[in-house]
């Protein structure tokens, strides 16, 4: 019997979801919509009837399609509720022209992504962003810095001065002679230059464990000036010259208490003690080991007062092996130690007081037997000029010479230097440095030299300077003017500053200059040095310089 009926049972299956909704469906489709339900009632009822379906069966159909049909009225409301509100609340953008949007991406690419780009890295930076283990521990704790130096220079040589009486003594030892090296055998003390120059130092730190570290730096220069990083620039497009100006090995320690500090540090690493440009250009870099010993004498950590010892042994030339004669016997070495105080005061000021005693050993030429040249190692392998010196040659051969120095440098230096702070934007800085050398013999000197040479062992030099603390911004500046006498065996001339009377020692002068901020890592300074010779042939030389100078 149902299946009889089955045709009109599935008419009926399908058209009940359609029939019931009628309250849902717009005005003008409600009324075929209740015929639909009608027909629909009429044909259960005559199923029922028929019997195919019981009442309790078609009452059951009916109550499903009225709940269904419910639902789906009730879902579409919230659909149309939402619909509305969301068109309520939206935003109506008019017409932007073209012309106008790429204005305002110019504007935000300008001044909104670094801000951005720099917050991001920022953050990338502190948080660790990348995949973790994927760089060792170390790596993390190295730090990276440098600067770069530009210069303009002028060497101005003033009338009267001595021509051909200067040697260029590299020239000459390197060519083995006055007359060999011709035209450089003499230094330039009249032709005027202006020439430019550039430096460039690149610093790396790495912190490795336990007070142990690591530094090393890269910088432009000669390879045989001790002095002096710069690079002249005009090479014909040529490469600069670089080298590995700093490699060293360092430990530090700080006892329980904090009250004791000690550093060591070996390889090639920088002046560990305190100085002036009267002994050793700042640019001077150390071979060897030195240790630094630093004792708190202050009761409070937020002024804190040092006793403090440092220790060097400095290798300044190797000598070779040969059959002639020992490893060790001709070395030249450097053993210096300095003691002193540092004092750090609540209102931000800083004095510094230091003694030390540079002893160096085997400097002094020593004569070759004649026809020899066994004794040729003892020349150094750089000087500037003013020191006494003397041809160790020894040969019936006029155009040959090779000079040495005649006396030997035992320097007792005394160095004050301070930083008072006035007010938080402003302070006074001097210093003082007094130097003598105790290892002047007048008569081994003048048996070398082949005369009497009077001692002139004696050197010193004041500064003081006013401004800002820190050239750290646009508009921070200071200015300072200081002089300096160095007598011409006071110091070995190989290490001083060679911007002075372009190097060396038999020199006095004053320094007179200013630095300018121009951004946290940027400032120019200008320097002007006239200085004359003190005992030696007339030599005026003013220079003149100015640097653009940035740090990074």
């Amino acid at each position: 019997m149902v299946l009889k009926h089955l045709p009109i049972l599935a008419v009926v299956v399908l058209a009940l979801p359609l029939a019931w909704p009628a309250f849902a469906a717009q005005p003008e489709e409600k009324q075929s919509v209740e015929e639909l339900r009608n027909t629909v009632v009429n044909l259960l009822e005559a199923l029922v009837q028929k019997g195919v379906l019981t009442r309790e069966q078609a009452d059951a159909m009916v109550k499903a399609a009225e709940q269904k049909a419910a639902a789906d009225a009730a879902a579409a409301a919230q659909q149309q509720k939402q619909q509305e509100k969301e068109e309520a609340n939206a935003v109506r953008v008019p017409y932007v022209p073209q012309i106008v949007q790429d204005q305002i991406a110019k504007q935000v690419e300008t001044n909104v992504a670094p801000i951005v780009t720099q917050q991001v890295v920022s953050k990338a930076k502190s948080e660790g962003w990348g995949i973790p283990g994927a760089l060792p521990d170390w790596v993390n704790q190295i730090t990276w810095g440098g600067d770069v130096r530009l210069r303009g220079e002028a060497d101005l040589f003033p009338p009267g001065n001595a021509q051909g009486a200067y040697l260029n003594l590299n020239a000459v030892n390197a060519a083995g002679g006055i007359a060999k090296a011709g035209d450089a055998a003499f230094l330039n003390t009249d032709v005027d230059r202006y020439y430019p120059l550039v430096r460039l130092r690149l610093d790396m730190d790495a912190v490795l464990s336990d007070g142990w570290s690591v530094g090393a730096r890269l910088s432009t220069g000669t390879l045989v000036n001790p002095d002096s990083l710069n690079q002249v620039e005009g090479q014909y497009g040529g490469r600069y010259t670089a080298d590995i100006d700093l490699a060293f090995l360092r430990w530090s320690g700080v006892s329980s208490s904090g009250r004791q500090h000690f550093t060591f540090m070996g390889g090639k690493f920088p002046n560990p003690f305190l100085y002036s440009d009267l002994v050793w250009m700042p640019d001077v870099t150390f071979e060897g080991f030195a240790t630094d010993y630093r004792l708190g004498i202050s009761p409070s950590p937020q002024t804190p007062h040092y006793w403090f010892l440092t220790l060097g042994a400095i290798p300044e030339q190797d000598v070779p092996l040969t059959e002639d004669f020992g490893a060790s016997s001709g070395n030249k070495w450097l053993y210096a130690g300095q003691t002193g105080l540092d004092f750090h005061t609540e209102g931000g000021s800083r004095y510094q007081l230091g003694v030390a005693y540079y002893y160096f050993n085997h400097l002094a030429g020593v004569k070759n037997s004649f026809e020899s040249d066994l004794q040729d190692y003892t020349a150094p392998p750089y000087m500037q000029k003013g020191n006494t010196v003397f041809d160790i040659s020894n040969t019936d051969d006029p155009t040959v010479n090779l000079y040495a120095l005649a006396a030997d440098y035992h320097e007792l230096d005394y160095m004050l230097q301070s930083n008072i702070a006035l007010t938080p934007a402003y302070q006074l800085n001097f210093f003082l440095d007094y130097v003598k050398n105790l290892g002047y013999n007048t008569a081994e000197v003048s048996e070398r030299f082949g005369s009497y040479v009077a001692p002139r062992i004696v050197g010193y030099e004041g500064e003081v300077g006013f401004g800002s603390p820190q050239i750290d911004r646009f508009g921070a500046w200071d200015a300072f003017v200081g002089y300096r006498y160095i007598q011409r065996d006071a110091v070995v001339d190989a290490f001083t500053d060679q911007d002075y009377h372009l190097g060396g020692t038999d020199a006095r002068g004053y320094i007179i200059g200013a630095d300018f901020g121009l951004t946290p890592r940027v400032w120019v300074l200008l320097r002007y040095m006239p200085f004359d010779a003190i005992d030696g042939p007339p030599l005026a030389i003013d220079v003149w310089q100015l640097n653009l100078n940035a740090r990074f």
